[in-house]
């Protein structure tokens, strides 16, 4: 084989290559331009929502209004009735805690007579 063969040879897949490597370029471009066309139509049709999920955001980072009495500035009796209730709902949890633990342990004294 003669070294024009090869020179022609290397000319012809350099070519293909640099033809191939420019439709590539030009479909990726394409599809790239299709992409933010597509976006921007999302863009237009979201965009009030965005708006209005950035205000909730915006409104959830901000610290709610406390919702209980300040045991300093505020009357204590309506503290005090705060207090109270807790208590009464604890001595509650602890009876209603109390009857299951008795259920149970009689099931089990009944399994293991």
């Amino acid at each position: 084989m003669s070294v024009w063969f090869w020179v022609t040879l290397w000319a012809v897949l350099v070519t293909a290559t640099v033809v191939g490597a420019v439709l590539l370029g030009r479909w990726l471009w394409g599809t790239f331009r299709a992409l933010m066309a597509e976006v921007e139509r999302a863009e237009d049709r979201h965009g009030p929502a965005m708006i209005r999920l950035d205000e909730a955001l915006n409104a959830a980072d901000q610290p709610a209004e406390p919702h209980r009495p300040s045991m300093f500035s505020d009357d204590l009796t309506t503290h005090y009735a705060r207090v109270a209730a807790l208590r009464e709902a604890r001595t509650a949890r602890k009876a209603a805690r109390r009857a299951r633990h008795e259920r149970t342990w009689e099931r089990w004294t009944h399994f293991n007579d």
